[in-house]
């Protein structure tokens, strides 16, 4: 009978240390992981003021009181993804605006802020990578492809080469959306394409509210005279 209670004591201590070393091993490695990850933490430079970011503060705490009854709320993590980019933890807004969505697999929007980040960053090829994802998402959204195609004007101009198509495609996909005609005639004008830019912007004045047709008129008269000043 002793023997069987000093089996039992020396299993209940083999047993603690077993868990010990267990919980020691679990926080090594979660401390490696983050100490050697291949995905560093990055931030944006920020200069708020103290009550702006007491303000952020107090809306973030708001949206993880709204997360413990709902906890799948897009909004709210676009919020928080938000909040955090103005913080300037850039690493913090991607992931929140990736579990944004997660939830609605469908939006395109969590993934053009993404890019966004990224390009502030000045990681450029993972800004097109996310804005690649966003037209996969919804290709018929113009400003999925506006996004792609001001990245190629202004940062990874490498592949400027590029916008022209990626022009065209939207184009397509949007059936002439003008939101994104207006820029591509924009483009076409100042890579002197001004024969094509008068196409586009005749296909413009078809599409664009009624408002706003007199400035795509006075753009027309304009490439036309660039047209003259060429044939000249």
């Amino acid at each position: 009978m002793k023997l069987l209670i000093k089996n039992k004591k020396i299993y209940l201590i083999l047993s603690l240390l077993l868990i010990a070393l267990l919980a020691i091993a679990a926080i090594f490695f979660s401390f490696n992981k983050r100490q050697f990850s291949n995905e560093p933490e990055y931030f944006l430079e920020v200069n708020l003021p103290p009550e702006k970011i007491q303000e952020l503060e107090e809306r973030k705490a708001k949206d993880f009181e709204m997360l413990e009854l709902f906890p799948n709320q897009y909004e709210v993590y676009m919020d928080l993804g938000n909040i955090e980019r103005e913080l300037g933890n850039a690493s913090k807004a991607i992931e929140y605006f990736a579990k944004a969505w997660e939830i609605i697999p469908a939006n395109s929007s969590p993934w053009l802020n993404i890019g966004n980040i990224y390009i502030k960053l000045g990681l450029y090829e993972d800004a097109e990578e996310a804005f690649l994802k966003a037209v996969d998402i919804n290709n018929v959204y113009f400003f999925t492809y506006y996004n792609l195609t001001k990245l190629y004007q202004n940062y990874l101009t490498e592949k400027s080469d590029k916008i022209k198509s990626v022009y065209l495609e939207g184009l397509k996909n949007t059936n002439n959306d003008y939101q994104l005609l207006q820029p591509f005639t924009d483009y076409l004008i100042e890579t002197g394409n001004y024969s094509e830019a008068l196409k586009y912007l005749q296909v413009l004045l078809g599409k664009i509210p009624l408002e706003n047709k007199q400035d795509v008129l006075e753009r027309m008269e304009y490439v036309e005279s660039l047209l003259d000043q060429n044939t000249q």
